[in-house]
């Protein structure tokens, strides 16, 4: 049964609309969203959460959005065991994390599978914002890249990364390095084939170093927020960063790959990056 219709016949004098309706799954973590006046009743839900889910060990609340340098988001324990450390499974990689210090969507596994089917053989790939080692480590396992470069800010985040990549041994061609991208970047020579700006906001500010490691024919994926049907604002943003290092691009196509609520949609914009005039 649904999340929601389990808590209605439960909570028969609440408005089911006001009941969660589901929750994200990370690792054996359920993260949920419990609306202010149901707060006191937050033990309770994630109790029923974990007696209709065996293997969901910890059930956390959502209290406030994503937010700082990292992106990170508070949560609170409401049922379970006492902790946000979980280890993840996606497209056959394995991935530790915790989720008090790193930013982690497991909302975007289908968009990660879709970019590594894209990674042709022998390519150099970077990520920016590489977190935890998600992107990195899945085109490394299901792509033939020659190398796959993936780059955080977040000392926590690299941390896990690092880990990560111990813990996924067949995959031999990813390397993770700590630092701010866009200084990390331009020191690893501009000939990467594919170049990653996987940063949830603000990744615009990685657009320069972005365009300048990629050799001439290079493929940009820049990922960002923005309202339903404003794909132009994204597009703006890539055309004036091409215009002051004076190059060229073409965009290839616009993939929709989530939302942050139901009017503002996470997009990924591919462009061609074509050589300096």
């Amino acid at each position: 049964m649904r999340l929601r219709s389990i808590l209605a016949a439960r909570f028969v004098d609440i408005d089911p609309a006001r009941l969660p309706g589901g929750f994200d799954r990370v690792g054996d973590i359920a993260v949920v969203s419990i609306v202010p006046e149901l707060e006191p009743l937050a033990t309770t839900i994630g109790t029923i959460i974990l007696d209709a889910h065996p293997t969901i060990r910890v059930v956390a609340r959502r209290d406030g959005q994503h937010s700082g340098t990292f992106r990170t988001r508070p949560l609170s324990v409401i049922a379970g065991e006492r902790r946000l450390t979980t280890v993840h499974r996606e497209n056959g990689v394995l991935l530790h994390l915790d989720l008090a210090q790193v930013y982690f969507s497991g909302r975007m596994a289908h968009e990660r599978a879709r970019i590594a089917a894209l990674v042709k053989p022998g390519e150099r790939v970077a990520v920016l914002g590489s977190g935890v080692g998600p992107f990195p480590l899945i085109i490394g396992l299901h792509s033939k890249a020659c190398e796959v470069i993936g780059i955080e800010i977040n000392p926590a985040a690299h941390s896990y990364a690092l880990r990560n990549l111990a813990a996924n041994r067949a995959i031999r061609t990813v390397r993770f390095l700590a630092g701010d991208a866009g200084r990390v970047l331009p020191d690893l020579g501009g000939h990467f084939d594919r170049v990653l700006v996987t940063l949830p906001q603000g990744g615009e500010s990685l657009l320069l170093p972005a365009i300048g490691g990629l050799r001439p024919g290079g493929i940009l994926h820049f990922y960002d927020l923005q309202a339903k049907g404003r794909h132009q604002a994204t597009l703006a943003k890539i055309d004036e960063a091409c215009q002051q290092v004076g190059r060229g691009y073409h965009s290839t196509g616009v993939a929709v790959c989530g939302h942050s609520t139901p009017t503002l949609h996470r997009i990924c914009l591919e462009a061609v990056i074509e050589p300096a005039s």
